[in-house]
């Protein structure tokens, strides 16, 4: 299910924005220029965000739903834990993070600057190889063994622990914690394939195809081998002082991505040529081509089995409270959308 123009239309106006007027003067409002800054990481999941940047649309879909005092841009973050320190401090507004770390930024910060997720935008799923031979399943990670992950709150470390439940049993979620190494993808691909600092890693797209051409490396699994496809892994959020400053901005933002995954949707090529001019990818046109059609409906904006991932994360002991709904983890347009 997606975020509706009309829906972000009534957003605005019921938060009284878009007027454009001085309430009481009738005379036009000339306020200061907002510089809105997306904080977002590298890769096939940021899909929609290199559409959006290439075709400027965060800007001409602020100025259709009236918001024309708001500029936006992209700034891209490589290390996850970089990323949300910036949200934080408000360095970028707005900014991308896994599933396990939404719930864990809420948690953390509530009562004082109040995390919330505006947004899904990512449901796709992780793939998991290893440079060494014994490893020919998750179930042949021994102690010693070295796992890639973006960061120790990530979706990545999350299914590096479903994993182990899967593989090892119910009381093993934490068997690989003392053995995750924190790196971007693009360093992780270097150690995995040129190296041999780390013996597996959680790899996504394009990164994932780009490792499995290489013939030192084997697929173990992907995250659908052992968690439910459906979940969605990837969100956007913002702090208290952030949300309440900028009403008007989750809508713009919402009914942008929703754009962008249309595109996705219906013009791979197009798709493939925008996600091109906006990052480097290890993979020819064509090979990114194949990649981004198979995968076109892994991108949405309503978030889907975050209670599910609450409520494991709360069993782990990673999450001490869960409330009864998933909106309680959200502010904005998205929680007039049926989610779960």
């Amino acid at each position: 299910m997606t975020q509706s123009p009309e829906l972000t239309r009534r957003s605005l106006l019921a938060a009284g924005l878009g007027a454009g007027v001085s309430i009481g003067l009738g005379l036009p409002a000339f306020a200061a220029q907002r510089e809105i800054n997306i904080g977002i990481n590298t890769g096939l999941p940021f899909l929609p965000y290199a559409v959006a940047e290439q075709l400027d649309l965060f800007n001409t879909t602020a100025k259709d739903l009236g918001v024309t005092d708001a500029t936006f841009a992209i700034r891209r973050i490589n290390v996850a834990t970089a990323l949300i320190d910036a949200i934080l401090t408000q360095n970028v507004q707005f900014g991308t993070l896994g599933n396990q770390a939404l719930l864990n930024t809420w948690a953390k910060t509530r009562g004082n600057v109040n995390f919330r997720g505006i947004s899904a935008y990512w449901k796709g799923k992780f793939s998991v190889f290893s440079n060494t031979d014994r490893i020919k399943s998750f179930a042949d990670i021994g102690p010693d063994d070295k796992i890639a992950v973006q960061g120790p709150k990530s979706a990545q470390a999350l299914y590096v622990k479903l994993a182990a439940m899967h593989y090892f049993g119910p009381d093993q979620a934490h068997r690989f914690d003392n053995q995750l190494v924190l790196l971007p993808h693009t360093e992780a691909v270097t150690a995995l394939t040129r190296s041999d600092a780390i013996q597996v890693y959680m790899g996504i797209s394009p990164y994932s195809e780009f490792v499995a051409k290489s013939p030192r490396v084997h697929l173990l699994a992907t995250s659908r081998d052992f968690a439910d496809p459906a979940t969605t892994n990837a969100f956007l959020g913002a702090i208290e002082p952030v949300y309440t400053a900028h009403p008007d901005v989750p809508a713009v933002i919402i009914e942008t991505l929703n754009r962008a995954n249309k595109i996705i949707l219906e013009d791979p090529e197009q798709a493939t040529k925008l996600y091109s001019a906006a990052e480097k990818t290890p993979l020819s046109f064509d090979e990114l081509r194949a990649v981004i059609a198979a995968s076109n409906d892994d991108y949405a904006t309503v978030p889907n089995g975050l209670m599910k991932v609450a409520n494991v994360m709360r069993e782990l002991g990673d999450l001490k409270d869960v409330p009864a709904s998933w909106k309680d983890f959200f502010t904005g347009p998205i929680t007039q959308t049926e989610g779960s």
